[in-house]
């Protein structure tokens, strides 16, 4: 029996992901559910993508930048894509055999669901990018999965759950402490955030993944690749 494992917020750091992997020893028998953001900022997102991608025991959700990407991409005329707000579309274009794969990755992006329930343990976690509440409301609403910051601003989280997200980099809910960044969680234990920021080195920023089943935490930070430092 494997381990399942959750991470979030990768923004093109291609390598920090691969060091994670073996970091945790991520083997066929595990489970890692990433919460979107995977692209945008660092310098390889069509390599976390392809990595992903690849592994059938890795389930990604959609993140407020795959989706604004898929939708700039789908509904910007060819002629006019001469620029994007990240580093995405530049890196895409600068990559010939990657430039061709550029459909494909939007049509993968556009598949990735906005949440994930999972019953584990006898405990009920709830996933999304940015924040859980819609997963129980009949009217769901796409932009406060990906965007909606107030879930983690007001600590409450929804009773009887353990929800866990991404999107805002825990440095900036610790009040930018001198220590690296660290996966948050609020007082009352009903919200995780494991967004540790791990395109924003300068500020202690770090990849982090945590093991649901032994609550175990796991970072890769740029001057510790190579060195089994956690």
């Amino acid at each position: 029996m494997g381990y399942t494992y959750v991470m979030s917020d990768i923004h093109g750091m291609a390598h920090l992901l691969k060091e994670m992997l073996e970091r945790i020893g991520f083997s066929d028998d595990d489970r890692l559910y990433i919460l979107g953001d995977m692209i945008d900022r660092g310098p390889d997102p069509a390599g976390v993508i392809d990595l992903v991608a690849s592994h059938k025991n890795i389930t990604a959700l959609r993140g407020n930048h795959e989706d604004t990407f898929a939708e700039w991409y789908e509904s910007t005329p060819e002629a006019e894509r001469t620029g994007y707000f990240y580093n995405t579309w530049e890196l895409l274009q600068n990559d010939p055999e990657r430039r061709e794969r550029i459909p494909e990755y939007v049509s993968w992006m556009k598949r990735l669901p906005l949440y994930k329930k999972l019953k584990k343990d006898g405990a009920c976690w709830l996933m999304a990018h940015a924040s859980t509440e819609g997963i129980l409301q009949l009217w769901k609403r796409k932009d406060r999965f990906l965007w909606d910051t107030s879930f983690l601003e007001r600590e409450t989280g929804i009773p009887g759950y353990v929800s866990i997200v991404g999107h805002v980099p825990t440095f900036i809910l610790r009040g930018y402490p001198q220590e690296p960044a660290r996966i948050w969680r609020s007082p009352n234990g009903r919200i995780i955030d494991v967004d540790c920021g791990a395109a924003f080195h300068s500020c202690g920023g770090r990849l982090g993944c945590l093991c649901l089943e032994t609550g175990g935490e796991f970072y890769v930070v740029e001057d510790d690749i190579g060195k089994g430092n956690r």
